[in-house]
């Protein structure tokens, strides 16, 4: 969850929570069209009506933190105090009655623009292109009619996916952010055939000439900090979500693309933003904190606000020792943004990059597809 506007007086709540009940939460709170933060205060105050609450599971709870408003804290604290439960039990016990009065809806109350999710990390390696592509397809096989741009100029998305290159005649995504393309950017796109994704997940292809962007871009003089959100607007319409293959790196690219997944007027927190993939050890944590800073240094700048929607700890294998487990702790006890799903180092998921072949055409039904599917159960929120 992000951090709200300073100008919101709220105040930060950690506390323990399962997964389980995180992922219902933020669904439900979408699909009533309410922000998850708004949601959990509203589940509190329905636990405070509620003196006798049936016990909760909380099993597997992980910390987790939410913005309430502000004294909402103390009270939550003393009010567990009161009744002699623990602060995870009183959250679960409220969670779960919220959920239980208010049942998915038919229809989402309110209208969301198409979804932008920016997969970043400037450090290389710790599966940007593979969190990317499964993310992509799970929400694809659920339903959903996804955009996947190979953002990065060494083109692994597109190479892994099969995928010559663009198709013969289009113009590169740099050509449309330079406004010197001539055909439309949906001759640019590639439809993946496989019958699990139903036509519904198209990949925009990297371009040789996307390592010449930054040097490009920084030579435009007007309207280079929204000339990918013009690229990609002409084929917004056609999608529910946008995800973007980040770049390693932290240049003048990143920066556009941090921009492209800002809150738009209207937008619910978290609904787009940036999902980071990470490995259990020191070097992610230090690459996190400079994506950070350039994240924080550009809202500054900016104005804009930008959700950072949570972590992805990549091939994490505990038997690899104390200083792994150690990292991957350290990532858990991160609270906003916190740890939406790990990956386990699974061979399926190194036969599906070397064989180019989708995972969940590879491996429908190998533990990392299955955490895919859940991770694009709750960001599809």
């Amino acid at each position: 969850m992000s951090h709200v506007s300073a100008d919101d007086p709220r105040e930060k709540l950690l506390v323990n929570l399962t997964p389980e009940l995180r992922r219902d939460l933020r669904i439900r709170a979408a699909e009533h069209g309410l922000n998850m933060q708004d949601a959990a205060a509203s589940a509190l105050s329905l636990w405070y009506d509620t003196p006798k609450s049936p016990e909760a599971d909380t099993r597997g709870a992980k910390s987790w933190g939410v913005f309430l408003p502000a004294g909402g804290p103390a009270r939550f604290t003393q009010e567990c105090e009161t009744r002699g439960i623990t602060k995870v039990q009183g959250m679960a016990q409220a969670i779960s009655a919220w959920l239980a009065a208010h049942p998915s809806p038919a229809e989402r109350v309110v209208a969301q623009p198409v979804k932008r999710i920016l997969v970043g990390n400037q450090k290389g390696g710790v599966g940007k292109t593979f969190v990317a592509s499964g993310l992509a397809q799970a929400m694809a096989e659920g339903g959903l009619r996804v955009l996947l741009v190979d953002y990065d100029p060494q083109a692994h998305l597109t190479s892994r996916m099969q995928i010559p290159g663009l198709p013969e005649g289009a113009d590169s995504l740099l050509t449309h952010m330079l406004g010197e393309a001539t055909k439309h950017l949906a001759r640019s796109l590639v439809a993946l055939p496989h019958e699990r994704f139903g036509g519904r997940l198209h990949v925009l292809p990297a371009s040789k000439d996307a390592f010449l962007m930054d040097a490009k871009l920084a030579l435009l003089q007007v309207g280079r900090d929204t000339c990918l959100a013009r690229a990609l607007a002409p084929v917004e319409d056609n999608y529910d979500v946008i995800i973007l293959d980040g770049p390693p790196n932290l240049g003048l690219a990143i920066d556009l693309a941090i921009n492209y997944v800002q809150r738009r007027a209207g937008e619910l927190i978290d609904h787009s933003g940036i999902l980071m993939p990470v490995w259990s050890d020191r070097s992610s944590f230090d690459a996190y904190e400079m994506l950070n800073t350039q994240i924080e240094t550009h809202t500054k700048m900016t104005g804009a606000v930008v959700d950072q929607l949570g972590f992805v700890v990549n091939a994490y294998d505990s038997r690899k020792g104390v200083v792994t487990r150690a990292f991957y702790d350290g990532w858990n006890e991160l609270t906003t943004p916190g740890v939406l799903a790990t990956l386990k180092d699974a061979i399926e998921g190194r036969e599906a990059s070397d064989y180019q072949v989708p995972l969940l055409e590879h491996a429908p039904d190998s533990p990392q597809a299955n955490v895919m599917r859940g991770l694009a159960k709750e960001l599809a929120a």
